[in-house]
């Protein structure tokens, strides 16, 4: 048995519109192509973050991790705060992977 939404006209015109203009078969591989292409996009925006981490440290996430919580003394707060943000990156983009592969 399938799952039924119920989309109003305004919202649905678009899909349709799509779909009759040949750009998608029907309104459920418009939604899937739609909804694929936004996590194609997502995972290259946090790729690109992370990159930026990853040039500027000069090392992966894994190893980031394993210095900045291996470091006695005096904390760098730069780093944490890069950290923190780098780590929601990686989960981010782990999201949007598992997204695009389940649609």
């Amino acid at each position: 048995m399938e799952n039924y939404v119920k989309v109003s006209k305004e919202v649905f015109a678009p899909i349709a519109e799509l779909v009759r203009i040949g750009l998608f078969r029907d309104e459920k591989d418009a939604l899937t192509g739609i909804i694929r292409e936004q996590a194609r996009n997502k995972i290259r925006y946090y790729d690109w973050k992370v990159s930026e981490l990853e040039r500027k440290y000069r090392v992966d996430f894994r190893e980031f991790k394993r210095l900045i919580e291996g470091r006695e003394g005096e904390e760098v707060y730069e780093e944490w705060d890069d950290f923190i943000q780098w780590e929601s990156y990686e989960e981010a983009r782990r999201y949007w992977t598992e997204v695009g592969v389940r649609v």
